[in-house]
């Protein structure tokens, strides 16, 4: 059943300024139970996971698919997302296993990639100056979002779908079609009683979550890059010009959405490479069924998976024209998170070395696809 109508004193809660608490989070205390659960000890989860969750050093493919899921309340329960906006235990745990179980176990686009951004939003909002320009409501509707944004990925394009003329873009008039499938979903999620994680919240805070998450997913649309990408020079070129009403809020989290879908590259190289070799696996199931479709492939999807040149100069591309353009500018408006922008940079010069060589610098393990 749906709990009680929230107070005033808890929907202000959910629209105070984000703070961040003084003491860690229990499962950060060696020795320490966790909401008093067996699972608590972390004995499932691996106390040295659980304590990289803070980090840029968390790999989400080292762990077990349930044991990402155990994480997702230990996050919320982090940020206070879980008390500031009336979050039910049972109906959190409902509606992660109800996300969890809607990816789809495709190489890149899959469960793991949908924990990984909703970790690296975290790690941004933990790391970095940007909580504080956000409320408690804000970070809320950024975490729901990020866990949900590839829900149901069909693991193609939006451009296959609608020369497909797929149903998904018949519905969606070809227009962002699997950000509105995934926004969709995220919504619907929000209304079952038994994943209605938003219930506590007022009406009105209730759409403004609503209208967050829509918005945040919709601008993990790559059409949306390069306005993004603009906004942001644009915005470290005048950094004192920062505002505070909401498309400013709406700004940060829909940068930080977008930079945490393209993190994989920012990660330790093993990790980034593993990430690059997923998304090469799909870009080649997708290029086949082009070709028997009589169709030809986008042009970075003209490659043999063996062809490790070709994917080196790939990636080496799609870092110097799709993620550093972002990564610089958004890097230097947060510069705690510079590290990333660095990371980026190291593994760009491993794929140069890789598309020159024909073979990694640093080897990397064998990836699990």
């Amino acid at each position: 059943s749906r709990l009680a109508s929230p107070s005033a004193a808890v929907k202000d809660a959910a629209l105070e300024r984000f703070s961040w608490r003084d003491e860690p989070p229990q499962w950060l205390r060696e020795g320490e139970d966790y909401a008093g659960s067996p699972m608590a000890a972390l004995a499932s989860v691996g106390a040295a996971s659980a304590s990289q969750l803070r980090s840029l050093e968390f790999d989400a493919l080292a762990v077990a698919p349930e044991d990402l899921v155990r994480m997702v309340p230990m996050i919320f329960d982090d940020t206070g997302c879980t008390s500031r906006c009336h979050v039910d235990h049972e109906v959190l745990r409902n509606w992660t296993w109800a996300a969890r179980r809607l990816y789809r176990d495709n190489p890149y686009h899959n469960w793991f990639h949908g924990f990984a951004t909703f970790q690296a939003c975290y790690y941004q909002v933990h790391a970095s100056s940007l909580h504080s320009r956000l409320r408690y409501l804000d970070v809320f509707g950024l975490l729901l979002a990020a866990l949900c944004h590839d829900l149901d990925h069909p693991g193609v394009t939006n451009s296959f779908l609608v020369q497909g003329e797929s149903e998904l873009a018949l519905r969606y008039n070809d227009v962002s079609v699997l950000e509105n499938h995934h926004a969709f979903l995220a919504c619907e999620l929000l209304r079952k009683d038994e994943t209605a994680v938003a219930v506590g919240l007022g009406r009105l805070e209730q759409r403004e979550l609503r209208k967050t998450m829509i918005r945040s997913i919709l601008d993990t649309d790559m059409t949306h890059h390069r306005d993004l990408c603009q906004a942001v020079m644009a915005r470290a070129a005048f950094a004192d010009k920062d505002g505070e009403g909401e498309e400013d809020r709406q700004f940060w989290l829909s940068l930080c959405m977008h930079t945490s879908d393209l993190s994989g590259q920012c990660l330790p190289w093993p990790v980034a490479a593993s990430w690059e070799a997923r998304i090469s696996q799909e870009f080649v199931i997708q290029a086949d069924a082009e070709v028997a479709r009589g169709l030809t492939p986008a042009p970075f999807m003209q490659f043999s998976y063996d062809d490790a040149k070709q994917r080196g100069k790939l990636q080496r591309d799609f870092i110097d024209f799709v993620l550093v353009p972002m990564y610089d500018p958004y890097t230097q408006l947060l510069p705690e998170l510079r590290c990333c922008f660095d990371s980026l940079l190291h593994n760009r010069s491993l794929y140069d070395y890789r598309a020159a060589n024909g073979a990694d610098k640093e080897p990397v393990p064998e990836a699990t696809l």
